[in-house]
């Protein structure tokens, strides 16, 4: 099991680096748009740095509204039984963790009441895995980040779509050199397909890896399938200028 730093919910530190994630997102944002103004980065890069950017700013921000939100309420919980308290929180999340560690291994906790709570536990570590592509010095230590919820739970869609567009990023960084990853990068999203035609996320990123490879039709296969789903605003602006650009508007 990774030894890899978590953000915390009541850990002031963890929530102060996510604010500083949060506003040097927000400027690499500013940045690209003037760069992309300036004529220094072409559209497609452009598109795809914008969508990344963005939603790892969402994911952030998010991130930090719920730490201030639990340290708030933390706060106002305060009173004179407050050492009972704390005993609580720490025999809960010592039973999570045993519940989480088992189902990693294989094994049946034998307590199905605290399925929600695991599922919710999930969710938070895919968001941390996001937040981690910022602040990792090593691109395995993400990779290793969504192989650990990948392996509580096999079909996470959200896992299994973002774990793809990290190595196809990464791919795109690496040019010529980086066929394999972007192979990886499309198996993954295709799961991920398979696994949720309704996750819109994983269609327009796959769409953009169709148009690298010069796929145009395949490309434009996968927009019309993400147009047919309620999608976030970044994405539907990735896939519309996509679609426009494939379409010669």
């Amino acid at each position: 099991m990774s030894t890899r730093p978590r953000a915390r919910a009541l850990d002031p530190d963890a929530l102060a680096a996510l604010e500083e994630q949060r506003d040097f997102l927000l400027r690499s944002l500013d940045d690209l748009e003037r760069e992309h103004d300036a004529g220094d980065v072409d559209e497609i890069d452009y598109l795809a740095l914008k969508d990344d950017y963005t939603a790892r700013a969402a994911s952030t921000i998010r991130a930090v509204e719920d730490g201030k939100a639990s340290f708030a309420s933390a706060r106002s919980r305060r009173h004179p039984a407050r050492t009972l308290a704390v005993a609580s929180v720490v025999v809960l999340v010592a039973v999570l963790t045993g519940v989480v560690m088992a189902q990693a291994s294989g094994r049946r906790s034998g307590s199905d009441s605290l399925t929600g709570d695991i599922d919710a536990s999930v969710r938070s570590q895919v968001r941390d895995c996001i937040a981690e592509e910022t602040t990792a010095e090593d691109p395995i230590a993400v990779l290793e980040c969504y192989d650990e919820v990948l392996q509580l739970d096999p079909d996470n869609v959200q896992a299994l779509t973002y774990r793809g567009w990290f190595l196809a990023r990464t791919a795109f960084q690496a040019g010529d050199q980086g066929a394999e990853l972007l192979d990886s990068a499309a198996a993954l999203l295709d799961e991920a397909i398979d696994t949720d035609p309704g996750f819109a996320d994983a269609h327009v990123f796959r769409a953009v890896i169709h148009d690298r490879r010069g796929e145009t039709d395949e490309a434009l296969a996968q927009l019309d399938a993400f147009d047919a789903l309620d999608a976030p605003a970044e994405a539907q602006q990735l896939a519309d200028s996509l679609r426009q650009r494939l379409e010669g508007g």
